[in-house]
């Protein structure tokens, strides 16, 4: 059977399926992402990044600079490999979503500063939110709300945020794909 034959397959006995066993089968979102714990071999590798970017750029040869560029950027790429922890953050699902909503609103403060830079609205406390929610969808490893807060205070806005942006998007992020490559929007619900 090939792999079209057999994905035809799954998707009758799909369609034959109760919602009892759809609401059994469906797994919730999960996503990781890694942090490199040494900042200055994270920055190592955005500078060689960068280097071998322009000399693609410049169109130097293979030999001359692009080569050995690739190889040193290989290398500390492999160094950070060694330091770096991967965070794996899954889905709380909407209702627990919700309710930390509610129980993290804005304070009056974070709504005026929104509303005197223009923004929408506010949706949740910005200090007390991001925290909560990265302790409730961590599951590796997993984290207290106080740990959370330590790398909400300590640690690089940047390394925070990409923890919490992840933590967001497990939780906001839909799965409905298309069931082609042929074009078709992932956005749309209809061709």
């Amino acid at each position: 059977m090939t792999d079209t034959e057999a994905r035809v397959e799954q998707g009758k006995e799909a369609k034959n399926q109760t919602m009892a066993d759809i609401l059994a089968a469906k797994k919730p979102n999960t996503r990781t992402i890694d942090i490199i714990l040494d900042s200055d071999l994270a920055g190592e590798i955005q500078t060689k990044t960068q280097e071998l970017a322009q000399a693609k750029n410049r169109r130097q040869s293979l030999a001359d600079n692009i080569g050995p560029l690739e190889r040193e950027l290989d290398e500390l790429y492999e160094k950070a490999a060694d330091i770096a922890v991967t965070f794996t953050f899954q889905d709380i699902g909407r209702k627990a979503f919700d309710e930390m909503v509610i129980a993290h609103q804005p304070t009056a403060e974070q709504k005026k500063f929104m509303a005197d830079m223009g923004g929408g609205i506010l949706e949740y406390n910005t200090d007390t939110f991001p925290p909560a929610l990265m302790a409730a969808s961590a599951i590796d490893p997993e984290m207290t709300i106080e740990e959370a807060e330590t790398i909400f205070d300590q640690w690089s806005s940047g390394d925070a945020e990409i923890l919490f942006t992840t933590a967001l998007l497990v939780c906001k992020e839909r799965t409905s794909l298309p069931l082609s490559r042929n074009g078709t929007d992932p956005t749309s619900d209809s061709n």
